[in-house]
């Protein structure tokens, strides 16, 4: 492929799923699935970032155009969006680079909270709810407090639908 430009050296898709023997055991590699990324703020250039991605590795195109990607706020509506931020628009990426080179196959929602405080467990909602997430991502954290079982149980609280965070 003269378009495709040349892939960095390191890790790339196949040696991740290798890594976690995903290849082997799924077969196809999330056909009907999809991956919610929960994050805050907005990533103004996220799906040509992706597309930049996909390409790099020869994965098939992921857009909004053929149902692939999608990108909503917190309440599940495509606007508007939150508020763009540089610094989470990289961890944005790197999600979505990541969630792509795992599940070429998933469908993946990006489900952009207005900050990065209380909005990211409304949009854990919506991710699970209003967007029928099989596996939701989230690149945040933060420490434990007085309260945490009771949202737990009200925003966590997804039984069949995996969860990761930031540890």
């Amino acid at each position: 492929d003269i378009f495709r430009p040349q892939a960095p050296s390191g890790y790339g898709p196949s040696d991740l799923q290798s890594a976690y023997n995903l290849t082997a055991a799924s077969g196809s590699n999330g056909v009907g699935k999809t991956i919610a990324i929960v994050d805050a703020y907005d990533d103004p250039t996220a799906e040509a970032d992706l597309a930049t991605y996909r390409l790099t590795f020869g994965l098939s195109a992921c857009t909004t155009a053929n149902g692939c990607f999608l990108k909503v706020n917190q309440s599940g509506q495509t606007s508007p969006l939150p508020a763009p931020d540089s610094g989470w628009a990289g961890e944005i990426s790197l999600d979505l680079d990541m969630a792509s080179a795992i599940c070429p196959n998933c469908n993946i929602v990006l489900v952009e909270a207005t900050d990065n405080s209380n909005n990211l467990y409304i949009a854990e909602n919506t991710a699970a709810g209003l967007c029928a997430a099989s596996v939701i991502s989230n690149s945040w954290a933060g420490p434990e407090y007085f309260g945490e079982t009771s949202d737990d149980l009200a925003y966590f609280n997804h039984p069949g639908v995996p969860m990761t965070f930031a540890s």
